[in-house]
């Protein structure tokens, strides 16, 4: 356990070797209890990071992030033994927010979570748009631009509705990943069971856990799979899991995350698949160079820092 405390503690801090970067990320797709775990233990960390803690037997001297954090996790871990439960479902959640109508946005290379008052988590991505449609005593319904991450209370009585601008999510209570930047849209379901259904009028789908489901606006094509949710909902995480993923769509996810164009003129990365793991946290310039580690390219800003371009190393 000791180990394992270091380990995450490495990862948290942003030191961690690619190797242990992966250990941890392995562990934390291993169960939704290890996920939990992680998630929690990484908002103990920000909160240590962000506090003033001074103690007075220490001199008045601020004690290291590292010890404070392992106090803070011990501490916690203690008191949910003695009541009986498990300590990483404790939360510091934000403050519920009324399903009242309201428009929800994440800036360009930023995260943010929200918690209605039905208990309903939110998570949305860099650059997406929620738009709250409010209160309704049938159900309770949301319009989404980009990509969100839902962990939604259950309600038999009111169902939650996810709109897109190509289909619509209808669930009771479950966990799911929603992207529709574009034409192309999906649902992940990680846990319970959704019902997909495009706005063409075709016949809906029922999903269970594991599971995608990928529907084209534009042609009207379908797809529904079994996958690995690790890979779509990393981002919650703050990294990018990539597991045999082509350079093109690596790319299409950095340019969304960070709002830049990133134009490739040759076509020979079409076809190459890459492995490994970027933390969004590090930046772009971080994982444009570890690309460039891994395949043969250089790449090179535009004057206004918002293109890079991308071409096959001479």
């Amino acid at each position: 356990m000791k180990e394992k405390f270091q380990l995450i503690l490495k990862y948290l801090r942003g030191d961690a070797t690619l190797d242990e970067r992966l250990e941890v990320m392995e562990w934390a797709s291993q169960s939704d209890v290890n996920r939990k775990e992680l998630e929690t233990m990484r908002r103990i960390y920000d909160a240590v990071l962000l506090s003033d803690y001074d103690d007075a037997s220490a001199g008045g001297k601020r004690k290291p992030a590292a010890h404070i954090f392992r106090w803070a996790v011990s501490a916690a871990a203690a008191a949910a033994i003695a009541a009986g439960i498990w300590f990483f479902g404790f939360s510091n959640e934000p403050e519920p927010q009324a399903l009242a109508a309201a428009t929800l946005e994440a800036p360009v290379g930023h995260q943010t979570v929200t918690v209605l008052n039905d208990g309903t988590r939110i998570r949305l991505n860099s650059g997406s748009k929620l738009e709250i449609c409010g209160d309704n005593v049938d159900e309770r319904r949301v319009i989404l631009n980009g990509e969100a991450y839902f962990d939604v209370a259950e309600n038999p009585d009111r169902p939650f509705i996810v709109r897109t601008s190509g289909m619509e999510v209808q669930v009771l209570g479950t966990e799911f990943n929603v992207t529709a930047y574009d034409e192309i849209q999906s649902v992940v379901l990680v846990e319970g069971k959704v019902e997909a259904r495009p706005l063409d009028g075709s016949a809906r789908v029922t999903m269970h856990p594991d599971q995608l489901f990928e529907y084209d606006a534009s042609s009207g094509g379908r797809v529904l799979a079994d996958v690995c949710p690790a890979e779509y909902i990393s981002w919650t995480e703050g990294y990018v899991l990539l597991r045999s993923t082509s350079v093109s769509e690596i790319f299409t996810k950095l340019e969304r995350y960070f709002g830049v164009e990133i134009a490739c003129p040759d076509d020979f990365l079409e076809d190459v698949k890459v492995s490994g793991k970027f933390m969004l946290t590090d930046g772009l310039e971080t994982a444009l160079e570890n690309i460039a580690l891994l395949v043969p390219v250089r790449y090179e800003y535009g004057d206004d820092g918002k293109t890079v371009t991308v071409r096959a190393e001479d």
